[in-house]
Parts: C-alpha cells; sequence; structure tokens
C-alpha cells in the first residue's frame, strides 16, 4: 500500500514539475496562477513586450519579447489565470535570433513601439506589430518591402484567414518609429 503511495506521488509529481522547470526557466515563475490583467503589467514593467498571440479550444496563448533577455516567452492563460510561461523561439515573437555573440545585447530586432528603426528592419517591426494588432503569430503574416513617403514609411502586408486575405498597412514616422497599423 506504501508503495503504490509513493508511486501516486511521483507520478504526479512528474506532471507538475515541467511547468514549472519552463518557469523557472524564463525567470517568470512568479506569474503562473496570476490574474492575467495583472500580470501584463507586471510583464510591461519587466520589459517585456507583447508581440502576438493566438486562441486556443479553452485558454489563450499570447507570445512576449524580452529585448534586454533577449527572450521569448508563450503564456498560456485559462480562465483569467496565466497557467504556463515557456520559452520559444524568437521568431515566434518576429524577431531573430542573434547570430554573433557580439550582437547578443543588441535590441534592434526586437518588435517596438518607440524609438528609431533602420530601414531594413521595417518589415519585420511590422509584422511583429501586425501579428500582436490582428492576433496572429508572426509566422502567419507577410510583409512588403517599405516604400518611402515624405512623412516617414509604409510597409504593406497580409494573412490569410476564416474570412479570406486580410490587407494591413504599417506605418513609420521620418525616424522610423511605429505609428500606427490598419
Amino acid at each position: 500500500m506504501r508503495r503504490y503511495v509513493v508511486t501516486a506521488l511521483i507520478s504526479a509529481a512528474a506532471i507538475v514539475v515541467p511547468a514549472v522547470v519552463h518557469a523557472q526557466s524564463t525567470g517568470l515563475d512568479d506569474l503562473v496562477g496570476a490574474r492575467a490583467g495583472q500580470a501584463e503589467g507586471e510583464l510591461e514593467r519587466r520589459g517585456y513586450v507583447k508581440s502576438g498571440g493566438s486562441q486556443g479550444d479553452d485558454r489563450s496563448y499570447a507570445n512576449w519579447w524580452s529585448a534586454d533577455r533577449r527572450q521569448c516567452v508563450t503564456i498560456a492563460t485559462a480562465d483569467g489565470r496565466y497557467v504556463s510561461v515557456t520559452p520559444t523561439p524568437a521568431p515566434d515573437c518576429g524577431t531573430a535570433p542573434s547570430r554573433t555573440r557580439r550582437n547578443r545585447s543588441r535590441s534592434d530586432d526586437a518588435p517596438r513601439t518607440t524609438g528609431s528603426t533602420a530601414p531594413g528592419d521595417l518589415p519585420r517591426l511590422c509584422k511583429g506589430e501586425a501579428a500582436a494588432a490582428f492576433n496572429r503569430r508572426p509566422g502567419e503574416i507577410t510583409t512588403n518591402l517599405p516604400i518611402r513617403r515624405s512623412e516617414g514609411a509604409t510597409v504593406s502586408g497580409w494573412f490569410d484567414g476564416d474570412r479570406g486575405t486580410t490587407f494591413f498597412t504599417c506605418r513609420f514616422d521620418q525616424a522610423g518609429r511605429f505609428v500606427s497599423v490598419n
């Protein structure tokens, strides 16, 4: 009898531990179980930027990017609370992993809404902003090259959805700062 209880406890721990290990590896383990609205504010305070998301059967998933940590995480929410925090590849947040160690401290490949952006980064930034605005994964979105205008630049793009293809345009000011997507 005692052996069965120990086996049951070990089995239960094996189910719970992986979620905790993932959360701990992100440094966000304290947010598991928190109310989603409050936890989003905490994520932003810690330097994370929401870069997209999707809806599942019984939960929603949001991707968050930290430029300082160069880390993308996917957070699952069910019944209004965070149920898991999982590290995910940078492309899930619309970013490219750095190629050299020297570039690891750079944050210019992160989705962001302020600061100046190089012209070559505008399509990727637009993709991240559109993913967040339209609740899509960045990989589902296609963007064109930027078009320079006197007031800044525009990047057009599209994605396929349940209702057909959706087209959008991202606008950037003269310094390359994101302005809007519609």
